[in-house]
């Protein structure tokens, strides 16, 4: 089997110590062409979304996931804003206990800290045993961490499928799960449970990340922020701004600046 070709800068890199970090200043809307690693490779920014795109799967995901591509898997990246990059490369052991597909892996406060620690010290490979321990649990925290194939699942259940649609197309459709439940004949305590199942999370949630997503592309045209506010169901502006904060750890407006784009 021909591999797809490798990055430059990985040709005379040693293989990770178990681990190695690369990191990067990238300019808004920037795109790296397709390219594969020798090593599992998980992708962390410091704000905003990242999107990884490989043949049959689109990655999207916000700063408080890491992206992980297991080795030699052709795929492409785009970023809409300036923001921090680190690259990971890990070596073959420990990347047999992470998943065998490209998925977004949660950061917890213990997997976000132990990175933060090998990113303030501005560490590449690993220096001593300590750090190589660290670099160990840090792998196996993430074995454990959740484990997603989307940021935002779709469902063909006949149940949600009509309903997820429909909230697709105007994420400000305000209905309770109990008012979607009498639309579509069944019960709230039925259509919650298959939200979990087929979805991974709570109906809520699912909607706060569609509107996460919806708030970025309008962002990226020519609608003021308090429109895309009201276009996403909120009550005020700054409950807009609050919700965009808390997901992304900056306001709309900068998120605006970042891709060049302040009105």
């Amino acid at each position: 089997m021909t591999l797809p070709p490798y990055q430059r800068q990985d040709a005379a890199l040693a293989e990770p110590n178990p681990l190695y970090l690369r990191y990067q200043q990238i300019q808004a809307d920037s795109a790296c062409a397709s390219h594969s690693h020798p090593w599992g490779q998980l992708s962390m920014i410091s704000l905003g979304v990242m999107e990884i795109v490989l043949d049959d799967q689109r990655l999207v995901a916000p700063a408080d996931y890491l992206i992980w591509v297991p080795a030699d898997l052709e795929h492409a990246s785009y970023n809409q804003q300036a923001l921090a990059y680190t690259s990971i490369y890990v070596n073959q052991p420990l990347a047999a206990r992470l998943p065998a597909e490209p998925r977004l892996l949660e950061m917890t406060p213990l997997i976000r800290a132990l990175l933060a620690d090998f990113c303030e010290r501005k560490l590449g490979h690993m220096e001593n045993d300590w750090d190589r321990r660290q670099a160990e649990l840090l792998i196996e925290k993430l074995a454990h961490t959740r484990c997603q194939e989307s940021y935002l699942p779709m469902s063909q259940d006949k149940l949600l499928a009509p309903m997820l649609a429909a909230l697709r197309s105007d994420p400000a459709d305000a209905r309770t799960l109990a008012q979607w439940a009498e639309q579509l004949h069944s019960t709230e305590r039925t259509l919650a449970r298959r939200c979990v199942r087929e979805l991974g999370m709570n109906f809520g949630q699912w909607r706060g990340r569609l509107r996460l997503l919806k708030a970025l592309a309008w962002l990226k045209g020519e609608l003021s922020i308090q429109e895309i506010g009201w276009r996403l169901g909120y009550g005020s502006t700054s409950a807009f701004i609050a919700m965009f904060n808390r997901e992304l750890g900056c306001s709309p407006q900068r998120y605006r600046q970042q891709l060049g784009m302040e009105r």
